[in-house]
């Protein structure tokens, strides 16, 4: 076993070839819920109004059309064989996603990797009207009472299943990956968190896609002293203590 490894990783554009809930909304919502995606990320509104937004330009969708556009989406190959060797190195592997459960959990079961731990944001169905069409409910329960930057705070449920001992690994590329990479002692970083983190200062290991993440994390575990990053320990003991 790999003491101290854990390892956190996104879902929509990181483990989802594309952003899955971006797709979605556009595909049964159009053009409009792209506006709703800049506002959102422009701090102009908060992550759940964005969601709301896009959800009304939806309306009620024929549930067989939603489930077969989901079906269309395809995961990075490199997802399975991450999972694998994290197995056998015993290093816990957790998803944590601002996107949504509806399309993450069949995506998942499909390539019989169901039973990893996940964490996002909930759906159910509303009631059909007689058009056989019904509106997709959605619910928060990760959410932060003090940041609406997110809807799902990927911060507060890494930091909450880490100890002190643990060297955390966190792979992402998008906005909401944002927060928890400022956390994280290794961060894998492409597209949009890749930029942020070059802003920042914030070291990374760029990858292309999870073989890359595989085979480095291959590397780590053969190190016999894995270091944490300074900024990242003491940003972790700021937010323990303002929790206390």
């Amino acid at each position: 076993m790999s003491a101290g490894l854990k390892l956190f990783i996104d879902f929509d554009g990181t483990i989802a070839r594309g952003d899955v809930g971006n797709a979605f909304f556009r595909a049964f919502g159009g053009a409009v819920c792209q506006d709703w995606i800049a506002r959102y990320h422009a701090g102009e509104i908060s992550a759940r109004a964005c969601f709301a937004g896009e959800r009304d330009a939806m309306g009620p969708l024929h549930r067989a059309e939603a489930d077969a556009f989901v079906a269309t989406r395809e995961l990075d190959s490199g997802f399975a064989p991450l999972v694998a060797l994290c197995r056998r190195e015993g290093i816990p592997v957790t998803i944590l996603s601002d996107g949504l459960d509806y399309y993450i959990r069949p995506l998942l079961e499909r390539e019989g990797l169901g039973d990893v731990p996940r964490y996002s944001n909930k759906t159910s169905w509303g009631a059909p009207g007689d058009d056989g069409r019904a509106p997709l409910m959605l619910e928060f329960p990760f959410g932060n009472a003090e940041c609406d930057r997110c809807a799902c705070c990927k911060r507060n449920l890494m930091l909450g299943a880490s100890g002190d001992e643990d060297v955390i690994v966190y792979v992402g590329d998008g906005y909401s990956d944002r927060c928890p990479a400022e956390f994280a002692d290794i961060v894998f970083a492409k597209s949009d968190l890749q930029t942020w983190c070059q802003q920042r200062n914030i070291s990374y290991l760029v990858f292309h896609d999870l073989h890359d993440v595989r085979r480095r994390m291959e590397e780590l575990t053969q190190r016999r002293i894995l270091r944490k990053r300074p900024r990242a320990e003491q940003r972790r003991r700021e937010a323990y203590s303002a929790e206390a």
